[in-house]
């Protein structure tokens, strides 16, 4: 009995002192954390009191020496060669301008940006018909030959992701220029 009863005491003091040594360590800690947290609010307390720094400039943009492409005797790597043939074919006539006499068609009244190219569609009789939507969100179906787009952009092709168009816009040098221009579907 008297055994078992120092052997429980021995385990009453040996649970006390980890209980000691537990709540010493949590103290230490706690003391080491509020020290660095109040470390942290002197050090913001100094730099927002300091006087602000001044901000150095931007610096200045080097000046680049324009570069002249002459590469105009090669075909351009944005144009399409379908549209190649059909512009060299056009630009050979001489006097490009557009019609004024030629009555505008409901889709000259958009920019190109403002229509939106939503697909192709086939007659019974094989003729295709691209479907165009306009701002207001009606669609209109338009053919190879019609124009659409602010510049008298002139249908050449539909294809089942876009259309290709010809438009005849101001140039400084020859009056008016052909320009090949496209809708893309956004599908």
């Amino acid at each position: 009995m008297n055994i078992s009863l120092s052997h429980h005491l021995d385990s009453n003091s040996a649970l006390k002192h980890g209980f000691m040594t537990i709540c010493a360590a949590t103290l230490l800690t706690s003391i080491g954390c509020t020290d660095r947290v109040n470390e942290a609010n002197v050090k913001m307390a100094e730099i927002r009191n300091s006087p602000a720094q001044p901000v150095e400039p931007p610096p200045t943009p080097e000046l680049v020496e324009d570069y002249v492409y002459n590469a105009s005797d090669v075909r351009s790597p944005f144009m399409p060669p379908s549209l190649l043939n059909r512009q060299e074919a056009i630009a050979t006539t001489d006097g490009v301008a557009p019609d004024l006499t030629r009555i505008k068609e409901p889709l000259e009244s958009f920019e190109l940006s403002e229509l939106v190219y939503r697909g192709i569609v086939v007659s019974p009789n094989g003729e295709q018909y691209g479907l165009v939507q306009r701002p207001d969100g009606l669609v209109d179906s338009v053919q190879i030959g019609d124009y659409m787009g602010m510049s008298d952009g002139r249908i050449v092709e539909i294809t089942p992701n876009q259309i290709n168009l010809i438009e005849i816009v101001p140039d400084t040098r020859a009056g008016f220029v052909e320009k090949p221009a496209s809708i893309v579907s956004p599908l």
